[in-house]
């Protein structure tokens, strides 16, 4: 049997707390909860919590994580893209989830064990509202914003396997390797 340092307690340790910032610079934790769940606030009314990471051994060099969003009605992330391969699940509540750039497929009931048919969004501007039990997944290239479209919040599940040591969300217009200059 093989041995990694990754499969330690004490990395797995260390990685969910260096978690809470891996979201976007600038973006702080705003509380850890027992377990060592990295909790934060992406914008008001955003609130994301990561539950688990760990590192891909048939996909290396990146990292699959799962977390769990809450968008409080209206409230509303800004234009962003994630460096790799996005699903996200809607538990409760409705999500308002708009194309900026790319493409994104919607399966209707995937949470019943639906495969398809899918939905293929392509024409930027393209917004749908995913139900309880709808899914959605895409790739790095797509840009897309997202919010509570009903009247409770919506709770929605993310499984991403994205590039090892970058920032879960990047915000469109805002270079996350750039050093600043003093």
């Amino acid at each position: 049997m093989r041995h990694r340092l990754f499969r330690t307690p004490l990395f797995t340790l260390i990685a969910l707390v260096a978690l809470a910032g891996l979201f976007a610079p600038g973006l702080a934790a705003q509380e850890a909860t027992p377990g060592l769940i990295a909790a934060m606030e992406l914008a008001p009314g955003v609130t994301a919590e990561v539950f688990a990471a760990a590192p891909s051994d048939r996909a290396p060099g990146q990292t699959v994580y799962l977390a769990r969003f809450v968008f409080q009605p209206g409230a509303e992330l800004f234009p962003h893209s994630h460096p790799g391969t996005t699903m996200l699940g809607i538990v409760s509540g409705s999500l308002g989830w708009t194309l900026l750039d790319g493409t994104a497929h919607v399966v209707r009931g995937a949470a019943a064990g639906a495969t398809g048919p899918t939905e293929d969004l392509t024409e930027p501007g393209t917004e749908v509202i995913l139900e309880p039990g709808d899914a959605i997944f895409y790739e790095d290239d797509v840009v897309h914003t997202a919010r509570g479209a009903g009247d409770e919040e919506a709770v929605v599940l993310g499984t991403f396997v994205l590039t090892t040591g970058e920032p879960l969300l990047m915000p469109v217009d805002m270079n996350m390797s750039a050093t600043p200059t003093p």
